[in-house]
């Protein structure tokens, strides 16, 4: 009968005559703690990229609104784009959406912040209800330029901000201008 301590002894034996030996605890730490280091910065890439991807996402989603209502202010005709009118006549407050709600969106009469959490919004453009978290807001300007008493030209300026994904950092924003000229008319 063979106690423990011998067999101990045995293994001990063979694994000298072989040359192999096992991991002194320093060694052990230190590779526990290199392969620490690179799953930690695994795991923050991670992290930078699922942040990375909503920053993305939300981008589209105010692009897609500010493109859609310039789009939809350039089908306005020159005279009728001044501040307080309907984008068009969709939007002008007497139709209604599927809850039977108004549906109004105006272009605005002053360049104060708006803000895009309201059901005619989200039914303007459906993707924004995805942004409800981050406080989406637009402030448009409208500069009319005059020659002899007529308005000549529009520059439209549209301006979309929104909270930043875990509220890290100052506000997303977004700009994009448009210019419309009156059509020259010969007599």
């Amino acid at each position: 009968v063979r106690t423990s301590n011998g067999v101990l002894m045995k293994i001990r034996k063979h694994l000298r005559r072989h040359g192999l030996r096992g991991y002194t605890l320093v060694e052990t730490l230190f590779a526990v703690g290199i392969t620490s280091i690179m799953f930690l910065g695994g795991m923050s890439a991670i992290t930078f990229s699922k942040i990375q991807i909503a920053r993305d996402k939300e981008r589209g989603i105010i692009s897609d609104f500010s493109v859609h209502y310039l789009e939809t202010l350039r089908g306005l005709t020159f005279d009728n784009l001044i501040a307080g009118n309907p984008i068009n006549t969709v939007f002008d407050g007497t139709g209604k959406d599927e809850l039977g709600r108004a549906v109004a969106i105006r272009v605005p009469s002053n360049f104060n912040w708006i803000s895009l959490n309201t059901s005619s919004y989200q039914v303007f453009c459906p993707d924004l209800v995805n942004m409800q978290q981050r406080n989406p807001e637009m402030r448009v300007n409208i500069d009319t330029t005059t020659v002899g008493g007529i308005a000549q030209m529009k520059a439209i300026r549209l301006e979309v901000r929104w909270d930043a994904p875990l509220g890290r950092g100052g506000k997303n924003s977004v700009r994009y201008d448009m210019v419309r000229t009156r059509a020259i008319e010969r007599e």
